[in-house]
């Protein structure tokens, strides 16, 4: 009897270090291969918006402070440069139009460059709509702590038209590659230092896939949420 356990004892732990290998490798793999790498996310967040192209949001009503009815026209564009292992650098090109009453127009075209590091993040990505019918959208992004996105903005200009055409309507803006910095690149500027980044994204689909990815790869980064 004593023989038959000893002998059924024997065979267990033969099972269980031949199996325990095995189990270990599995466990492991699944952790590896939970979600897109950081790398994938990345090119991911990249290639969307690059697909989004010109967005063009159309002429939207909008009521001031004053209680004045504007009507209310952008357009924007965003490029994404990857700055590795985990840092990003979003370059918007952006032109709103106000009209008042028809009569009144406003034009304001910029170039907005935002630098940050994922890590510095919080992982509460708030998407956002811009305006109650508008077809532009957007993404609030927030620092963990502190002021950890670079912020640099330079105003934009028609090469050889007048400023004054410009910035009062007169000379409409077709394309935003048409624009030229007014007074030097972003960058010649001192950057401000935010708690916070907006970016326009074109359409619904593309602002839930982004939200999506930019919380998986702030969190991949080690970014956390703010402690109050």
């Amino acid at each position: 009897m004593r023989k038959w356990h000893a002998r059924g004892l024997a065979t267990c732990i033969i099972i269980l270090m031949t199996t325990l290998p095995s189990a270990r490798a599995t466990s492991t793999d699944t952790l590896s291969s939970d979600g897109p790498s950081q790398d994938e996310t990345l090119t991911f967040i990249k290639d969307t918006w690059e697909a989004c192209a010109t967005m063009h949001s159309g002429w939207q009503r909008m009521t001031a402070k004053d209680g004045s009815l504007w009507h209310v026209d952008r357009t924007a564009k965003v490029d994404v440069v990857v700055m590795p292992p985990s840092a990003l650098r979003l370059i918007t090109r952006l032109n709103e139009r106000r009209r008042l009453s028809g009569i009144f127009e406003i034009q304001t075209p910029e170039e907005l460059i935002q630098e940050f590091d994922l890590n510095t993040l919080s992982p509460d990505v708030r998407p956002e709509r811009a305006g109650e019918d508008a077809t532009l959208y957007g993404i609030r992004l927030h620092c963990a702590r502190a002021a950890c996105v670079t912020e640099w903005v330079a105003p934009l200009t028609i090469p050889g038209k007048p400023l004054h055409d410009l910035k009062t309507g007169k000379l409409a803006v077709t394309s935003l590659d048409e624009l030229a910095y007014e007074n030097g690149t972003p960058k010649s500027n001192p950057g401000e230092k935010k708690g916070e980044a907006y970016v326009p994204v074109c359409d619904k689909v593309a602002l839930e896939s982004l939200s999506k990815a930019l919380t998986h790869a702030i969190n991949n980064a080690g970014g956390k949420k703010p402690l109050f």
